[in-house]
């Protein structure tokens, strides 16, 4: 039986790891890792685990006891698509080519993006979608919503011939999630249409799974974070659903969203602003920021000589043995240890900030 406390924070594993960041490194506080299954197939992790007659788990020897979230790749797929210009979405699935070998194209499926995460072996596994910039009109979010609903039953198929069947003795209380196999996950779209996002979470809901997610971008036109398309999203499936804010964010949205009702969240942040020196630290000790935390912009030149700790409220391992002068020297120079202790910081720190919410 697997056990997740919630909310939950998953820092990103894109590439097969934390960015800088060893997992024995905060594994007295991760409870588990998000990782992309377009990029672990196409880095090739996925076919040393099976060269070597293992998963990818087994692999990288992560935890038995920690979570490991596998996203479909759609995500991935709406940059190459959208912004550089390099696939189309088809009935079939996500036809694509990547920057660096433009002449080869690639085909992800619903029923493959499936077989990748069986391999990978993760215990949240999320179907394929039609992702959406939010900005499209209201046809072109419609055909996405409605493609986004087949491909989801062809993903349960597959899912369903992949563990056996999709009974479930899964348990949710307040502040935990236990389970004791895979659970797939559904992706809402509807753009920013309060009346498709609910038509989408209805569509899905029908066809039932064991939690949904958010898809596309939570931000209006101004870069504001959405809420009514939040609450929009959570109201759209059954009451007591578990809904995962996909790429949420920053500790005043993550806050935000789990107030309105979402309890699972991932997102890049933490690790990126680390190795731009942008510490999270919690609220007077720092530079002011958002609602719910202060940052440390270590560049500045304020911090050359200073010898405190990140954040003195905080008891990660960088805080506890390095000081603000030491990791901003490091970055200064590029070291690479100076990206690997800001990472820390950051990581520790989200997963702490999870915990006042839970109280």
């Amino acid at each position: 039986m697997k056990t997740l406390p919630l909310p939950a924070f998953f820092p990103d594993a894109t590439y097969a790891s934390i960015h800088s960041l060893p997992f024995h490194e905060v594994q007295e506080k991760l409870t588990g890792i998000v990782v992309t299954t377009l990029h672990m197939e196409l880095i090739g992790i996925i076919e040393l685990a099976e060269k070597a007659g293992q998963n990818y788990r087994n692999l990288a020897k992560f935890p038995e006891d920690k979570i490991i979230l596998s996203d479909s790749g759609g995500f991935q797929i709406l940059s190459l698509i959208h912004k550089h210009k390099l696939g189309k979405i088809i009935e079939d699935g996500a036809v694509f080519k990547l920057p660096e070998s433009p002449k080869k194209k690639h085909l992800l499926t619903p029923e493959r993006s499936q077989e990748i995460q069986a391999a990978i072996g993760s215990d949240i596994r999320v179907v394929l979608d039609v992702p959406l910039m939010g900005t499209e009109d209201r046809k072109t979010t419609v055909e996405a919503m409605d493609r986004t609903t087949r491909w989801a039953e062809r993903a349960k198929l597959k899912f369903t011939e992949l563990t056996g069947n999709t009974a479930s003795d899964m348990k949710l209380s307040k502040n935990k999630l236990e389970f004791s196999r895979p659970l797939l996950c559904a992706v809402i779209q509807g753009g920013n249409n309060l009346e498709l996002r609910a038509e989408s979470g209805k569509q899905l809901s029908s066809i039932g799974f064991d939690l949904y997610g958010f898809g596309g971008w939570p931000l209006d036109e101004n870069g504001i974070f959405n809420t009514k398309i939040a609450e929009a999203f959570v109201n759209s499936v059954p009451e007591g659903s578990i809904t995962y804010g996909m790429g949420v964010g920053t500790p005043d949205d993550i806050e935000t969203c789990y107030q309105i009702g979402m309890t699972i969240f991932d997102c890049v942040i933490p690790t990126r602003n680390a190795r731009h020196g942008s510490l999270f630290v919690n609220k007077g000790n720092g530079e002011t920021a958002g609602r719910t935390f202060d940052l440390v912009r270590i560049g500045s030149q304020k911090y050359e000589t200073d010898m405190a700790p990140i954040d003195k409220n905080c008891d990660c391992p960088t805080c506890k043995n390095y000081t603000r002068s030491y990791i901003r020297f490091l970055q200064k120079k590029k070291n690479p240890v100076g990206y690997t202790l800001a990472s820390l910081h950051n990581v520790w720190w989200y997963l702490n900030f999870m915990k006042t919410l839970a109280k």
